[in-house]
């Protein structure tokens, strides 16, 4: 049997429609191509930028710690004088002087120091929050960042006051009623006692409340109605009242008297270019709601009026801070730190004009990064300067340990502010100048010193230059007048701002007998 293969000619429509030559280069495809998106990434929240933020996150804040210990000096006097038992100035509640006096016990200045570092650092991170739950999460590390390197920042964090915990509240309360952005009504409520905790560790926080309840009510009324969001606010706008009574029952000490073209030019300083960035964040804002490089599949736009309402609440409190701050309670020297409440509010916008200068896609990446090298050298030469006023007592301490005798006395200008350091310090020897001229000088003080001179009845005498009260100075005078009762035995210089400063240590001239 025989098998036959038969081979067919291709017709000649197929030898038309397809050349031989290709015929064998022909195969279908092992797979199929998808339909293209019209963006490349989803305009969503995704688990791969949550985590790539929050590791930069991590870095700012990393770089508000170091910035914040590399600030150096000894313990300022109002960190030992809030303390209930020196019965110092605080401008709230006994609340933080207690467990400020509970906690240096044990864990001491430096310790303090430390916590409110802690509370600084958690601010930025509610702030980032925050930020990134307004708008997105680059507007999130812009205002994270501009927010941490800023001076009232950076010394609030490196003083052991009630400044920095203060902050802290009022940022969990701005948190807090952000997150109430997706619907729940339970963060606003919950907002109201923060709130309060906020005004009675520091008084001047009130006046940022009205801010936070008009964000509140800005925030709720994008996904209720007008009543309804007046109605979710209810809580915030009682801790306003509570707030208030509070401010004004508990506030025994006036506010400090700073004049007011101090406070404005202290405000324009510290605060100047960071609200220039929030002004121009709030513009683009105004004009254009859209925030990112995804043209499609965000969320609606909210309506102009909302936005310029929502400007306006951040803004607003650091435009008025050199008003705000003429009704708060704060010390005369450190003042500026309390502009840390208000950048707190205004770095939101902060971070909107950081961004709006990089551009979409990073267009401008070098705008941004000039922005924020200005605010970073601003911020670390201002801290500097804030943290040296006050001289750095050790050194002179050292000097005296070696010096002082237990069986002799001695006069100093401020003995309780080198205590601390001194090991072999007795508070029985150590007389303070304000001891001695209990006098006006014109009606008897001068001859109070002359008389203490005369009869050379300390041992030594120590005298801070700058002088820090007439009665130093007219010491000084004395001192210098040539009368050989006392010499000069050494001079211990400190920093002073930018100025140089000296503890000078006057001993008896044994050349002459004391006066009887």
């Amino acid at each position: 049997m025989t098998t036959e293969t038969r081979h067919e000619a291709p017709s000649s429509r197929e030898d038309q429609s397809e050349p031989k030559k290709y015929r064998s280069n022909v195969r279908p495809a092992p797979y199929r191509i998808p339909t293209a998106p019209p963006i490349a990434w989803a305009p969503g929240n995704s688990k791969r930028r949550a985590w790539l933020s929050r590791m930069v996150l991590a870095g700012l804040l990393l770089m508000q710690a170091i910035l914040t210990l590399r600030l150096r000096n000894s313990v300022y006097p109002g960190e030992t004088a809030i303390l209930p038992s020196n019965g110092g100035f605080h401008g709230g509640t006994s609340l933080y002087p207690a467990l400020s006096e509970a906690l240096q016990g044990g864990i001491g200045v430096q310790g303090m120091r430390t916590l409110s570092l802690v509370f600084m650092i958690c601010a930025t991170g509610l702030l980032y929050s925050v930020a990134t739950r307004l708008f997105n999460e680059r507007v999130g590390l812009a205002a994270a960042g501009a927010y941490s390197v800023i001076a009232p920042v950076l010394v609030a964090g490196a003083l052991a006051t009630e400044d920095a915990l203060a902050v802290c509240l009022l940022a969990g309360t701005l948190w807090l009623v952000v997150l109430s952005r997706g619907g729940q009504a339970w963060p606003l409520f919950a907002a109201a006692p923060v709130a309060i905790l906020a005004v009675a560790v520091k008084y001047g926080t009130v006046f940022y409340l009205p801010w936070v309840l008009l964000l509140a009510i800005l925030v709720s009324v994008r996904h209720t109605s007008a009543g309804q969001a007046f109605l979710r606010s209810s809580g915030l706008l009682l801790a306003l009242l509570v707030g208030a009574v509070l401010y004004v029952t508990g506030s025994a000490d006036a506010p400090a008297t700073v004049p007011v073209g101090d406070l404005a030019v202290g405000w324009f300083h510290w605060l100047g270019t960071f609200f220039a960035f929030g002004l121009f964040g709030a513009g683009f804002y105004v004009w254009k709601a859209r925030m990112g490089e995804v043209p499609v599949g965000a969320d609606p736009e909210p309506g102009r009026g909302w936005r310029v309402a929502l400007s306006a609440a951040f803004l607003l409190p650091v435009a008025l801070a050199p008003l705000l701050l003429m009704g708060s309670a704060f010390d005369d020297r450190l003042w500026r730190l309390q502009f840390a409440f208000a950048g707190l509010l205004g770095a939101t916008m902060a971070g909107v004009g950081l961004v709006r200068m990089i551009g979409r896609h990073f267009r401008f990446p070098q705008v941004g990064i000039i922005a924020g090298v200005a605010l970073l050298a601003l911020g670390m030469a201002q801290s500097e300067y804030e943290y040296s006023l006050w001289p750095n007592y050790e050194n002179v301490a050292s000097v005296l340990d070696q010096t002082v005798k237990p069986e002799d006395r001695y006069l100093a200008t401020d003995p309780a502010s080198f205590s601390t350091y001194m090991k072999k310090y007795r508070p029985a020897q150590w007389t303070p100048i304000a001891d001695v001229v209990t006098k006006d000088l014109d009606a008897g003080g001068q001859n109070e010193i002359k008389a203490v001179l005369r009869k050379r009845t300390y041992e030594m005498i120590v005298v801070q230059l700058p002088t820090v009260s007439p009665a130093d100075k007219a010491l000084l005078e004395q001192l210098r007048a040539g009368t050989g009762d006392y010499r000069v035995l050494t001079g211990v210089p400190f920093r002073l701002g930018w100025t140089e400063g000296t503890h000078q240590l006057w001993v008896k001239n044994l050349a002459r007998p004391s006066a009887p």
